[in-house]
């Protein structure tokens, strides 16, 4: 004889209860891969922070050299004298009849991301170089050009000091550091 064919009303309690068991993996299951995403979303973060600060400590070291040249420049028109302030490096009326940029514009410190830069001054109160004030570690510790060698010693960005260091008469070029600014040195054939 043939069985009969169930109705729903039969078939229902089955059902739920194979659904209830096959819940409890399911939920299981998603815990899982949850876990996994952030795992691998934690370590997605922390190289993408290693790498931005990595272009930041880049940007320092091109704006440090752009301070420090502009610096220089001052200081060789202005009949070696340091200038009073960063401002003075826009615009400077009293080197002649014809104003002079040595920047185009004050930069933002890239580690603090603000406009304020640590001033080195001379005895004269002039300036004769900036730094970050940024406490930070820096990831870069080695690999520096001649002119930035002495930041392989830093132990945070504060100690990135970008000093222009006039060559005093009778210096001349030193290992390819004219007035403190590296500059290939001439081969001799």
């Amino acid at each position: 004889m043939e069985q009969p064919i169930p109705t729903g009303d039969q078939l229902q309690p089955n059902r739920l209860s194979i659904s209830y068991k096959n819940q409890g993996f399911t939920y299981i299951g998603v815990l899982i891969i949850l876990a996994v995403m952030m795992t691998a979303l934690g370590a997605a973060t922390e190289v993408w922070h290693s790498v931005m600060q990595r272009e930041k400590e880049q940007e320092l070291l091109f704006v440090g050299h752009q301070f420090r040249d502009a610096i220089g420049e001052y200081y060789a028109r202005s009949g070696n004298r340091f200038p009073p302030n960063l401002e003075a490096l826009l615009e400077s009326s009293n080197l002649g009849p014809k104003k002079v940029r040595f920047l185009r514009k004050l930069y933002i410190d890239p580690m603090t991301g603000n406009n304020k830069w640590g001033l080195v001054t001379g005895l004269d109160a002039k300036v004769t170089g900036i730094y970050s004030l940024s406490e930070e570690k820096p990831f870069k510790t080695s690999g520096f050009i001649n002119a930035d060698i002495e930041l392989e010693k830093a132990e945070t960005y504060a100690d990135w000091k970008f000093v222009y260091i006039p060559k005093t008469p009778g210096q001349g070029i030193t290992n390819g550091v004219v007035n403190g600014i590296v500059r290939p040195v001439p081969r001799v054939r």
